[in-house]
């Protein structure tokens, strides 16, 4: 029975989200959980609280609470996505039958299909994330993601775009659009959904500051463009008569879509010879601001990491960078 204060407000979490924006979800649930402090939902509540008794349902209600909780819609979208795929794998057995030996047969069975470790790695967070869940809450007795240890990946350096490939991705654009946005990924650093999301009042073409509105995290952040990312946008908008409040647009007037986004860079990546990913192009740009003594904590705000490890993980340093202060120091 769904008769807990907890799995009340998972459940006002699931209505309201659908109803109202996050940030006033947000303020009537803390209302709500101050307000029921003391209280105990009975049997007799079980009209208004809807009882979860099937695996779509328990994940709908999750995603709206990580909605509702400041998460953006692609990152809900990704965990809905593992459980899906985990369970498919088991049958569609039922969330709370769920053992801990079925989710390491899961994760097992990733690894033979040939799946890379560090996906391995994010597929068992985001379930033990969805466990954890389920186990606040009162969904489950016991979380069965508790015995199973995180993955460890082999460290791989990630590499950036050299100055020669840059130029090759440049010279393979065939249009306004492709070059406008492959100069904008590489002067702003940002992530693809935000790129999706830029509209054309967040672009200040005098000053080059552009507005990051909801980023990861939900946080808003500040970031630039140069000269020459300013003058192909310009190029872009003449050009293609724009018709929508969005910067890059499709043919349909609506803003592309990160899918949309990614389908230009594989076009590229076919044409260049090699992996044009668009995340490569924000770890180029720090790893290139790092290189002409940018300090870290400032890559980090430009970026809009939360953790300035991160952006130690985004800059690359040569080896030939490091013998080179080796002769100098060593000397």
């Amino acid at each position: 029975m769904c008769d807990s204060v907890d799995q009340f407000i998972c459940a006002m979490k699931t209505r309201l989200v659908t109803m109202v924006e996050p940030d006033t979800a947000r303020d009537i649930i803390e209302v709500m959980v101050y307000e029921l402090n003391g209280y105990d939902l009975t049997k007799s509540t079980t009209e208004i609280v809807p009882c979860y008794n099937d695996n779509e349902q328990i994940i709908k209600s999750y995603l709206a609470c990580l909605i509702v909780e400041g998460r953006t819609k692609s990152t809900a979208y990704q965990y809905k996505r593992t459980a899906m795929k985990m369970f498919d794998f088991l049958g569609g057995k039922k969330y709370d039958m769920v053992t801990s030996r079925d989710i390491m047969v899961w994760l097992a069975s990733l690894k033979l299909s040939g799946v890379k470790s560090v996906t391995i790695k994010n597929q068992r967070s985001n379930i033990c994330a969805f466990f954890s869940w389920l186990h606040s809450n009162g969904f489950i007795d016991k979380n069965p993601c508790e015995p199973i240890k995180p993955i460890k990946v082999p460290y791989e350096e990630k590499q950036e775009f050299t100055s020669d490939e840059i130029d090759t991705i440049r010279s393979n654009c065939e249009d306004d659009y492709e070059r406008a946005l492959i100069e904008f990924m590489y002067a702003s650093g940002m992530r693809i959904e935000e790129i999706s999301n830029v509209r054309l009042e967040d672009v200040d073409f005098k000053s080059m500051i552009v507005k990051v509105r909801g980023g990861k995290g939900s946080k808003d952040r500040t970031t630039f463009i140069t000269p020459v990312a300013r003058k192909y946008l310009i190029q872009y908008l003449k050009n293609e008569k724009h018709r929508s409040e969005y910067l890059f647009t499709s043919k349909y007037n609506t803003n592309y879509t990160p899918g949309g986004l990614r389908v230009t860079t594989r076009k590229l990546s076919a044409k260049c010879g090699f992996l044009i990913h668009p995340h490569r192009f924000r770890r180029t740009l720090a790893s290139d601001l790092a290189r002409k003594g940018m300090p870290i904590q400032e890559i980090q705000k430009l970026l809009g990491h939360s953790n300035i490890s991160t952006t130690r993980d985004y800059v690359n340093v040569h080896t030939s960078a490091v013998e080179a202060s080796y002769r100098q120091y060593a000397s």
